[in-house]
């Protein structure tokens, strides 16, 4: 006999749209449940992330109760879990027990039960993690088989639960099996019969184990009708009910009482075998993706695959500086939130607490097959959870200069009542962060236009879509194109997409040449380390370098009041030749309402969108809007300059395949100069940030 467990795993981000929440709720999650409530007989393991439990709570009960109903009769058991889904090794200790047991008490209020065991989010493990989980009140986990095989176990061997353990504290591990993840449910009911009656008697466990996205089961492409129409899930579960007895459903928590462990394990860090693609560098990514597609024809593939390993979910915060710079912000918030919570400061701890949780949501932190980290509005709500947090724990004005990120190199902070300024003076002497505090929101979240293994595909994808191609129904093997011409988007940035970015060009340079990274910058400035001299209430970042060949030292003051700051440039001739070139003063703005039709860009009282590109000469206001966000950013000039401005876009994949996504639009400001030996140039602007 073989005990079939049934997993099923249902998210949401934090942040994400309602319209799309209840496009999953009536295509997947809905009619998921109604199905199983037709078969009482068929057992499932249920994990809800938080946030979308609360969403269900709130905005369909009618789903609750359904829900509880089958809790109570012993048909589902509820799994637990971090409250909103992080990635558990990555946030502090004590913020893991706390989103774990926060999660536990949440559940036994709305369904009279206590979870025994978890949902680990992307199924990330780290081998440090049973000391937390059992301090969680964590009886067992469930990871993948991948797991299990990179510490030396084969396919087998894998039919039921092990224990594994750090400095004494033991926690049951379940694999999940890979194979039931391709074939559920985009292959034919008797191809899963098939296989799991090749659950011989030599093997080592009697479980069959199915842990995989809920979303699946009519989110993905082509899925509902699938599954629900063409009845894949009706058939699947009324096959197990018709299989004699030689297959039996239970919940993890039923084959742990009923069975004890295999062995002994010490899994390795790792997660599922794609991501371990997703997390390498683009060129290495795509060689893992072209090596695992050629391990399938090879007459030993099978063998190398099994030690075949990929990146560490952490390479993510390598891969990209904006999931590092959150994270690094996020750990921040934490200090501050314990620090409050160490002093007794009881007021708004509790709201503070759970903002933090919130802002440590995985799915912005990282980018696989689906948008993640691409898709501005889930970073949007990191940084309104985690401005939330601090400010419900006070934020005081301040100049302060330490190591927010953890590079080695200190970054320098301006707050004020109503601002949170971040510059990185190793980096450019950069503005890395602009926070707005009333209104929680980062203005400067734009994502930069970083190359991907992937991008590879893209021209296999357009000839695809030309020749009429179709679309498999598992999202793992498909590349459809959401529009035409997609490649033409392929344009690359050489450093962060940050503000107060210092480029010097000539006079021949374009808006088109800078939005497509094909310009020559002159000078040295853009990425060079500025010195740092904290003064009052602002900073002076300076810099000697070169333009041209020619030594030039710039200088830019910033200086901060409760709703606006100044920055004021001093560019000064050092050498004894001429000099000549344009300062082109970069910034790039992300606004919550992205490039929709709530958002305008005002030069001169003309109004265009901020998908608009253009260059307009003799501007001395410019301002961004955001009715959707109630926020404006305006920006006055002393003295007239030339402006131009354009959409920062990417080109990623996503569950949907390849798309086009605005991430923010990039303002240049662009001021001429032509100085003999010591003479300078000043260009000051001032920026005013305030509620629509």
């Amino acid at each position: 006999m073989t005990s079939f467990i049934f997993c099923i795993h249902n998210h949401q981000p934090v942040g994400n749209f309602p319209h799309v929440l209840d496009d999953a709720y009536g295509r997947a999650y809905l009619p998921f449940l109604e199905e199983l409530s037709k078969h009482p007989a068929i057992k499932i393991s249920l994990h809800t992330s938080g946030f979308l439990l609360d969403w269900f709570a709130d905005e369909h009960p009618e789903y609750i109760e359904m829900l509880g109903a089958m809790v109570d009769r012993g048909q589902v058991e509820i799994m637990g879990g971090g409250y909103y889904e992080p990635i558990l090794s990555i946030i502090p200790p004590a913020d893991r027990v706390g989103q774990i047991t926060s999660f536990s008490d949440r559940i036994e209020k709305l369904f009279g039960t206590r979870p025994r065991g978890i949902w680990l989010a992307e199924r990330v493990w780290d081998p440090t993690l049973p000391s937390f989980l059992k301090e969680a009140g964590v009886e067992y986990v469930v990871v993948d088989d991948y797991h299990f095989i990179k510490s030396g176990l084969k396919p087998d061997e894998l039919g039921g639960y092990y224990v594994t353990e750090d400095q004494g504290a033991p926690v049951k591990v379940f694999p999940g099996s890979e194979r039931l993840r391709y074939l559920i449910p985009f292959e034919p009911v008797d191809s899963f019969e098939g296989y799991l009656k090749g659950f011989s008697t030599g093997k080592k466990g009697r479980a069959a184990i199915f842990a995989d996205d809920g979303e699946k089961f009519g989110v993905w492409p082509g899925t509902a009708k699938w599954v629900y129409k063409e009845r894949w899930l009706g058939k699947f579960l009324e096959k197990i009910e018709g299989s004699d007895g030689w297959l039996t459903p239970r919940t993890f928590s039923e084959y742990m009482d009923m069975e004890g462990p295999l062995g002994r394990v010490y899994l390795p860090t790792t997660s599922y075998m794609e991501m371990g693609g997703w997390a390498l560098p683009p060129d290495a990514s795509a060689d893992y993706a072209a090596l695992t597609e050629e391990l399938k024809a090879w007459e030993d593939g099978e063998r190398v695959k099994r030690f075949l390993h990929g990146g560490a979910w952490r390479n993510f915060l390598a891969k990209y500086p904006e999931a590092d710079w959150m994270h690094k912000r996020m750990l921040g918030a934490s200090r501050a939130v314990a620090a409050a919570a160490a002093g007794r400061k009881r007021k708004g701890a509790g709201e503070a607490l759970r903002r933090l949780y919130m802002s440590q949501c995985n799915d912005a932190y990282w980018h696989g097959v689906f948008g993640g980290l691409y898709l501005p509005h889930l970073r949007t709500a990191v940084y309104e959870n985690l401005i939330k947090a601090e400010n419900a724990v006070g934020i005081k004005p301040s100049v302060e200069s330490r190591d927010l990120d953890a590079d080695t190199f200190d970054e320098v902070v301006v707050r004020t009542e109503k601002l949170s300024l971040f510059l990185s003076p190793e980096r450019g002497g950069t503005l890395v962060e602009l926070d707005w505090n009333p209104g929680a929101v980062n203005l400067f979240n734009t994502f930069s236009r970083w190359r991907e293994g992937y991008h590879e595909k893209l021209k296999e994808a357009v000839f695809e879509k030309e020749r009429g191609g179709g679309v498999g129904k598992s999202i793992h093997d498909s590349t459809p194109l959401k529009e035409k011409g997609l490649d033409r988007y392929l344009k690359f940035d050489r450093l962060r997409r940050s503000s107060l970015r210092d480029h010097f060009l000539g006079d021949d340079e374009t808006v088109e040449a800078f939005r497509s990274s094909e310009y020559t910058d002159l000078g040295d400035f853009s990425n060079g380390s500025y010195a740092v001299e904290i003064k009052g209430k602002g900073v002076v970042l300076s810099r000697g370098g070169v333009v041209g060949g020619e030594g030039i030292v710039v200088r830019k003051e910033i200086v901060a009041g409760p709703s606006t700051f100044s920055v004021t440039y001093r560019v000064e001739n050092a050498a004894s030749g001429p000099v000549k070139a344009r300062l082109a003063v970069e910034l790039n703005l992300c606004l919550p309402g992205c490039n929709g039709p709530a958002c305008s860009l005002s030069i001169g009282g003309h109004t265009v969108g901020l998908d608009a590109s253009g260059e307009a000469g003799g501007v001395e206001a410019v301002e961004l809007t955001d009715r959707f966000a109630g926020v404006k950013v305006g920006f006055s000039f002393k003295g007239p300059v030339t402006l131009w401005h354009f959409p920062v876009e990417t080109v990623s994949l996503s569950e949907a395949g390849f798309e086009r996504n605005y991430q923010g639009t990039c303002l240049v400001f662009l001021k001429p100069f032509s100085l003999g030996a010591g003479e300078g140039m000043d260009f000051a602007f001032t920026v005013a940030i305030g509620a629509v």
